[in-house]
């Protein structure tokens, strides 16, 4: 009886590690409106693409998580698959340090350790690769 009360608890445990898994995201570039839209992703985009050049990276995906406000604000959130972990470190120092600058109509901010659970049930999320 035992060993079945112990089985049962580490099948629970194992299924609930995984489900947390495949919905956390490490890094989340969050784009804001001050009044008028969000800032053009062009400057993540650039910078997604010179990172995988310089570290001989086939892809890089994110999901675009949105609509989040009513004038587009949206997420860009990286699973970092692709990616070991100290090069993740270095990706998401660079995004910190990009997206300060990108103020034009809009702001972005990088959040890192944010979970899907964290998102209104309303939003959709479409994964795209870059």
């Amino acid at each position: 009886m035992k060993l079945i009360i112990l089985a049962t608890a580490v099948l629970l445990s194992m299924t609930c590690i995984a489900q947390r898994t495949g919905s956390f995201y490490p890094v989340v570039v969050a784009f804001h409106s001050k009044c008028c839209g969000v800032p053009d992703n062009k400057p993540v985009i650039d910078y997604v693409k010179a990172f995988k050049k310089k570290y001989h990276i086939k892809t890089i995906s994110y999901d675009r998580v949105g609509p989040l406000g009513r004038e587009g604000e949206y997420d860009m959130c990286f699973t970092l698959k692709e990616i070991s972990k100290k090069r993740s470190k270095l990706f998401i120092s660079g995004l910190k340090k990009i997206t300060p600058k990108m103020i034009d109509k809009g702001m972005a901010e990088v959040e890192e350790n944010k979970s899907r659970s964290d998102f209104p049930g309303r939003v959709q999320a479409t994964k795209e690769n870059i």
